[in-house]
C-alpha cells in the first residue's frame, strides 16, 4: 500500500494542469500504485480567502475516503482562528501553511499564536515550500520558495512543533536536518541520484513520506523514486505509507 501526503485538485492557472474530480484523481493515483492520498485544493493558494476553496475541497472528497482534505489557513487574514475552527468542525486530519503565497514571515507574531491555538487541537500542521521548480515558473509570478533559514528558526523556537515539509528542495532538506530534528518531508521535490539512499545518510526512514505533488509533477516518476530504491523492504514500508498513517493517524 502506498499513501501520497501530497496532492491537489483544482488548477493551477499558469501551466495545463487537469482539472479532476475527486473520483478522477483517485483513479489516476491508483494507476501509480497509489491507494489512499492527503488532498488540497489549488485554490486556495490565490484566492483572496482560502475557505471557499476548502469547503469545495470537503464538499469534493465526502464520498471518496481514500481522499483525505488538508485545508489550508491563512495566517496574514485577521481571521485564522475562525478558520482553524472551520477546519476542525470539519474533522480535517491536518491544515497547510503557504507561507510565500500567503506572503507572511515565518517569523510574525502570529505564527506563533498559530502555533499555540494548533495545540490544542488534534490537527497535524503542513509547511509548503513550493508547488513547483522556481526555474519554470510562470515569468509573472514572482514567488520564491519558503526560506528554509526561516524554518529552521520556526522549528528551534518551537521544539514541540513536529510539522511536515512539502515540496522542499534536497538541498534544503539535507540543510535543515543538520540542525533540526523536530520535522518530517515528503519527498516530492528531491531530486538526485538514488534520492533515496542519499537522503538517507542524513535523515532517518521514520521521517520521510511519499508525496508526488500531482497534478504538479509527474506521480509516476515520483512513486518510481521509492519503487526502485534499493532499500530493505521494511524501509520502503516506512517511507510508502506506516510513517504518514501514523502521523496522520489514518
Amino acid at each position: 500500500m502506498l499513501i501520497d501526503t501530497n496532492t491537489q485538485l483544482g488548477v493551477w492557472p499558469f501551466t495545463f494542469t487537469p482539472d479532476r474530480t475527486a473520483a478522477e484523481l483517485l483513479k489516476h493515483l491508483r494507476a501509480s500504485g497509489i491507494s489512499r492520498a492527503l488532498v488540497s485544493h489549488l485554490g486556495a493558494v490565490f484566492q483572496p480567502d482560502p475557505m471557499p476553496s476548502n469547503r469545495t475541497l470537503f464538499a469534493a472528497v465526502k464520498r471518496t475516503p481514500a481522499l483525505v482534505p488538508v485545508p489550508v489557513v491563512n495566517l496574514r487574514l485577521a481571521n485564522w482562528r475562525e478558520q482553524l475552527e472551520a477546519c476542525v468542525a470539519a474533522k480535517a486530519k491536518a491544515v497547510k501553511l503557504l507561507p510565500n503565497f500567503h506572503n507572511y514571515n515565518l517569523a510574525a507574531p502570529a505564527v506563533d499564536e498559530f502555533v499555540a491555538t494548533l495545540a490544542k487541537t488534534k490537527l497535524r500542521l503542513v509547511i509548503n515550500f513550493r508547488y513547483e521548480d522556481e526555474r519554470h515558473r510562470y515569468f509573472g509570478l514572482n514567488v520564491k520558495g519558503t526560506p528554509v533559514a526561516d524554518v529552521q528558526a520556526l522549528l528551534q523556537r518551537q521544539p514541540k512543533l513536529n510539522p511536515l515539509l512539502a515540496g522542499i528542495y534536497r538541498p534544503e532538506l539535507k540543510e535543515l536536518a543538520k540542525a533540526c530534528a523536530n520535522f518530517s518531508a515528503e519527498i516530492s521535490f528531491c531530486e538526485w541520484h538514488n534520492t533515496l539512499e542519499d537522503l538517507l545518510k542524513v535523515i532517518p526512514a521514520r521521517r520521510l513520506m511519499l508525496g508526488t505533488c500531482t497534478p504538479m509533477l509527474s506521480t509516476r516518476g515520483e512513486v518510481d523514486k521509492l519503487r526502485c530504491a534499493h532499500l530493505p523492504v521494511k524501509t520502503k514500508a516506512l517511507i510508502g505509507s506506516a510513517n504518514a498513517i501514523r502521523f496522520f493517524k489514518l
